[in-house]
């Protein structure tokens, strides 16, 4: 029984960011440390720390756990390096200009922290970087969209859903909002999309047109 419980605890499911998801790993070493120090004359504090470096058993990829534990913490410290993903990069990322891929990095990073007003921040301020890339800084928000549109970059309804991804990232700069994790994906979902329609599909779209076979030419028949 007690080989049974050893093997079962080297063999643990944890987030593989390489799989996507919750896997099997294996435990390839782990190191402890531990140590007291009086308090007062009747008690004394005491701490433990514990780094586990496990193997996916899919991919093989490699995540260290580090456990903390304090005496005078309510529970332990556990965390991850690197950390779980919790939004991938899409295909696209590298497509888009290299300031936009910066801030957009830095965004999913604060995600990844689980935070929730720094993405929005991170979410608004990339609106802002393509409205001023595209159509220049003319002035409130609320101008920079209309600008936007008038050019063609967006469609009106386009427009009332980057207003209401704007609005979330404002509220969280300057009134205090605490958004939902499920809140703060759908602003990103907007920005991507954002994102994606003006720096990459206008180049698939020219490559599909290149490799479509042209239409065959309709040959009218004369009236008798």
């Amino acid at each position: 029984m007690a080989a049974q419980t050893k093997t079962a605890n080297r063999i643990q499911r944890l987030h593989c960011n390489d799989c996507r998801g919750t896997k099997l790993h294996k435990l390839l070493k782990e190191t402890n440390d531990h140590g007291t120090e009086p308090y007062d004359e009747d008690c004394e504090i005491w701490w433990h720390t514990t780094h586990q470096m496990f193997e996916c058993c899919g991919c093989k990829s490699v995540v260290l756990r580090r456990t903390r534990m304090f005496s005078e913490w309510d529970g332990p410290d556990v965390r991850h390096f690197p950390p779980p993903v919790s939004r991938h990069k899409p295909e696209w990322f590298h497509d888009i200009p290299y300031p936009l891929q910066s801030l957009l990095n830095e965004t999913y990073n604060s995600l990844d922290a689980d935070t929730r007003a720094l993405p929005l921040m991170g979410a608004r301020a990339l609106v802002d970087m393509v409205i001023v890339d595209k159509v220049g800084d003319v002035g409130s928000f609320n101008e920079k969209l209309k600008a936007l549109e008038s050019k063609g970059y967006i469609s009106k309804k386009n427009r009332e859903i980057l207003d209401t991804a704007l609005d979330a990232g404002s509220a969280a700069a300057h009134r205090g909002y605490a958004p939902k994790l499920k809140d703060v994906h759908s602003v990103m979902d907007i920005v991507e999309n954002l994102l994606q329609a003006i720096y990459v599909l206008d180049k698939v779209a020219v490559e599909i047109k290149k490799s479509t076979p042209a239409r065959p030419a309709v040959i009218k028949k004369a009236n008798p």
